[in-house]
């Protein structure tokens, strides 16, 4: 019987100790994504950062409308690539509520261009095909750390944000997962010991 004791309690200190690996696991996991995050936040020297990108068809004579929070003395910049690319368009950037127009530009094929909000709060992105065809157009906005001086994004910039993002939400789950484990294999090896 006391060799058989001694074996069940040494596999119960293994099922805890996976309890403490997950834990572990997970506290290193949220640290990565922690560190990521606020790697991302020192290189561009402020609290908060944003970046869209999205694909869009205007017809002639129509306008695309998008809205965005931004923050007074933010550097932002606006890409876009406009098919077909002899297709006028205009491009308007309007400060919230004032209405004051940050910008208001006629292009064809591709723009890039750099404005800083006033004051905080939204502004309106408003694109118009003012030519003849219709057009479909790639559209990236956001700080203007994540461009290049040519206006191409710079994708490993949004990827470590969005992956410090990730892994501090999978480390928080890795967290919960371990302390569950961890409190149910207590919880099965006290009532082990009380049965015996």
């Amino acid at each position: 019987m006391f060799a058989s004791d001694r074996l069940w309690r040494l596999v119960d200190l293994a099922h805890i100790q996976r309890g403490y690996k997950l834990l572990i696991i997970g506290a290193s996991i949220l640290a990565t994504g922690l560190i990521l995050t606020a790697s991302i936040f020192l290189i561009f020297k402020q609290t908060s950062f944003y970046i869209s990108a999205s694909i869009d068809t205007i017809s002639p004579g129509k306008s695309v409308v998008k809205t965005s929070g931004v923050s007074a003395g933010t550097n932002m910049a606006i890409a876009i690539t406009s098919k077909p690319p002899n297709n006028e368009m205009n491009l308007q950037i309007i400060e919230e509520p004032s209405l004051t127009k940050l910008l208001d530009v006629n292009f064809t094929g591709t723009i890039f261009t750099n404005f800083m909000p006033k004051k905080n709060g939204t502004d309106t992105i408003m694109i118009s095909n003012i030519g003849p065809d219709q057009a479909t157009m790639n559209i990236v906005f956001g700080n203007r750390d994540f461009f290049d001086p040519s206006g191409q994004p710079i994708i490993i910039l949004a990827t470590l944000s969005i992956a410090g993002l990730l892994l501090s939400f999978v480390g928080i789950v890795v967290l919960n997962a371990g302390g569950v484990i961890l409190f149910v294999d207590k919880r099965r090896i006290r009532r082990k010991e009380n049965q015996n």
